[in-house]
């Protein structure tokens, strides 16, 4: 879309749109990141016209709510995020926000391609995506290899080009022609011919762009070459307490004062002293300290309570180089230096702690963690703040990631999944992801189909109902009984239909049959669990006699995120109840559920952070307020205060008892101060968890 296009009638910009060549901005112009709504893959579209009639309606108010289909109310200013960047919103005022003149066009037309022209302007890799395909279909990954190879996104991971392949599916411009190749549609072909290709400007690099890396000490020298993808997928995930200020050095310093202070050897008394002098410490703030000195290699114990540095550290107290001590720690904690070449996708800290928990194997979305990196990599000169809290490389840094060895992404996204929405992270040996895998593998063995009527029923006990597997001739596949919350039993009649192509067709599935054994069993609800479905037809009659059509994908989604995120069992009814909302209702439950826990975890290392470094105006304590003002923008949608406060009186509760609260003098809020470092307040938790456990056990 030119620029006279969008000065251009509704009318007249519908007819230009499907004439006219689409010119991209200037390849610098044009942001790196795909946006994605709330609400799944096939959703995309629907959900942006949700969002942007929501603006139009609400007059733009910043503060007004919206609820993007998700059963999740968010302020617009939060809501707008991901999309503002695409040219789809304009910014009036600090108040205000509007729909720009593209997306204007796009409203009034439905058109596919207008859509697709907004993207294409605004982003990259989008027109020049589906011309990477107008050869033949290509799977993901190779379509990785293009972006890096021709237009110079060195992505570490598959997401960003899964972000567009799902919206050009949900605009009808592209489908997947195998298990794992992506084509373009006849809508996707035409819409090629009008995208104008876009690409890098050629600027020529400068002799200071060759830079060479520093040759470490023989010790640290020997830590990387023992670098090998087992260590890295291995090393701890949280940094832990660095006692420091607020800038950059100070957390070198602080290191370098503590590890010098210990040469040749110090007892652990001795350290504590001076600690307590040097940054005055409490005892408990050191214990945490001492921890991150040993998970770190810098000391090793070497007599009873007596501390030394160790070579690697004794090394990097001689050359004092901020770079050994990078790749000192590197070694030992998870997501270091992959950071660097990660910031082509993600430049911001919150956005990078949740790349970390998705593809690095990182505990939880540590933004607070994220944040003490990225000042450990500035200080070492490997990265730059180009904006306000906003990274990227230094020459150094991008010779630093290539030379030095990195840990692989943890890739979430299988090429061998016929979908879009995006799976767990773990791939591990979990009763989850078992499950999960021998589903995706019975949903394609038509041959054997008890396979699937077996893996189903397995994953329904691991949600917590009391499934049982039946099957045979004339039999129901699998029945399933729950109690609902008023402690009546539900009853659900599951049907497994494998399907060697992939997708289950009308002349696979009896609707009598199933409205047959529904009456003989007095069930509730009647699910289909299959690979996937036709489009047409079968999901027609689902609908007329009210049955609910799981996917596998959806099924092993449920199962993995339970895992993490467990929820009562009747809440998975919304999985198998055709009513419409339904499943609106478990996504809005679940992310519910979801958000208080890492609103826990980040309300914790709030409180924890300002315990360690307690000055005379808070004296180590936090309101309600001061908290939300500094996780507000940590979590989507932004939390309100009543939920902090609900947060903190779970901890202040007796069977966890981590915070203490003051109250203030007339006119001041109450505050909170954590009274147990981070590792005890989950340990009590977990003693509760195990606790109950035992119930189990003994029942």
């Amino acid at each position: 879309m030119t620029e006279d296009t969008v000065a251009s009638s509704p009318n007249e910009q519908a007819v230009v749109s499907e004439q006219s060549t689409v010119v991209p901005l200037p390849w610098s112009s044009r942001i790196l990141a795909m946006p994605y709504m709330p609400g799944g893959g096939k959703n995309q579209v629907q959900t942006l016209e949700t969002l942007l009639s929501a603006v139009v309606t609400q007059e733009g108010r910043v503060a007004a709510m919206v609820d993007l289909g998700d059963g999740v109310q968010r302020e617009l200013r939060d809501a707008v995020k991901q999309v503002a960047p695409a040219g789809l919103i304009a910014h009036l005022d600090r108040e205000h926000l509007d729909v720009s003149e593209e997306a204007r066009l796009w409203m009034y037309s439905r058109d596919p391609h207008d859509l697709l022209a907004i993207f294409h302007r605004h982003v990259r890799f989008v027109g020049e995506l589906l011309h990477a395909l107008a050869d033949g279909a290509r799977t993901v990954r190779e379509l990785m290899d293009v972006a890096a190879r021709e237009y110079q996104l060195q992505w570490t991971t598959l997401d960003q080009v899964r972000r567009r392949v799902t919206w050009m599916s949900a605009l009808g411009l592209v489908e997947y022609k195998t298990n794992t190749h992506i084509g373009l549609t006849d809508a996707g072909r035409k819409a090629v011919t009008g995208l104008q290709l876009g690409g890098p400007e050629q600027r020529p690099r400068t002799a200071a762009t060759v830079t060479n890396v520093p040759e470490p000490p023989q010790p640290i020298a020997a830590l990387v070459k023992g670098l090998t993808p087992e260590v890295l997928m291995g090393r701890n995930s949280s940094l832990g307490y660095i006692p420091r200020g607020n800038g950059e050095t100070e957390i070198v310093e602080s290191l370098y004062l503590l590890v010098n202070a210990s040469s040749p050897s110090i007892s652990r008394a001795d350290l504590l002293a001076f600690a307590q002098r040097t940054f005055e410490l409490s005892e408990s703030s050191f214990s945490a300290v001492m921890t991150t000195l040993n998970k770190s290699g810098l000391l090793e114990q070497t007599g009873f309570n007596i501390y030394s540095p160790s070579e690697p550290a004794t090394a990097w107290l001689e050359t004092q180089s901020t770079l050994d001590l990078v790749l000192i720690l590197h070694r030992r904690f998870l997501f270091m230096l992959e950071i660097i070449p990660l910031l082509a996708e993600f430049d911001r800290a919150p956005d990078l702690a949740r790349a970390a928990y998705a593809h690095y194997g990182m505990a939880r979305v540590d933004v607070g963690g994220v944040r003490t990196r990225l000042q450990l990599l500035k200080a070492a000169g490997l990265i730059e703040e180009r904006a306000n809290w906003r990274y990227q490389p230094t020459p150094l840094g991008e010779r630093i990631a290539l030379e030095i060895p990195i840990q692989t992404a943890l890739d979430e996204y299988d090429d061998e999944t016929n979908g879009f929405d995006q799976p767990s992270r773990d791939h591990g040996p979990s009763p989850a992801n078992k499950l999960a895998l021998e589903l995706e593998s019975a949903a394609v063995a038509g041959d054997s189909p008890i396979r699937l009527e077996k893996a189903v029923a397995e994953s329904f006990s691991y949600l917590g109902f009391e499934a049982r597997h039946i099957g045979g001739g004339g039999k129901t596949d699998v029945l399933a009984t729950v109690d609902n919350p008023d402690g009546k039993p539900v009853r659900v009649i599951l049907d497994a239909k494998a399907a060697r192509s992939g997708t289950v067709n009308e002349g696979a599935v009896s609707f009598d049959t199933l409205s047959e054994h529904k009456e003989k069993h007095h069930a509730d609800f009647v699910a289909l669990v299959g690979p996937g479905f036709d489009s047409g037809r079968v999901r027609a009659r689902a609908e007329q006699n009210g049955v609910a059509l799981v996917t596998v994908n959806e099924l092993c989604r449920t199962l993995r995120r339970h895992e993490t995120t467990p929820r009562s069992p009747s809440a998975y009814l919304g999985l198998v109840d055709s009513r419409p909302g339904a499943r609106k209702d478990l996504e809005s439950g679940w992310s519910h559920a979801e958000r208080r826990i890492m609103l826990l975890s980040q309300v914790v290392a709030v409180l924890a952070q300002e315990a360690r470094e307690a000055d005379d105006v808070t004296h180590g304590a936090l309101s309600a307020d001061q908290i939300y003002l500094i996780v507000r923008d940590e979590i989507d949608p932004r939390p309100s205060t009543k939920d902090i406060e609900e947060v903190l009186q779970f901890l202040e509760h007796p069977l966890i008892a981590s915070i203490a609260h003051a109250t203030g003098s007339a006119g001041r809020s109450i505050t909170y101060r954590l009274i147990d470092a981070p590792g005890l307040v989950a340990a009590k938790v977990e003693a509760l968890g195990r606790s109950i456990a035992r119930v189990d056990m003994e029942n």
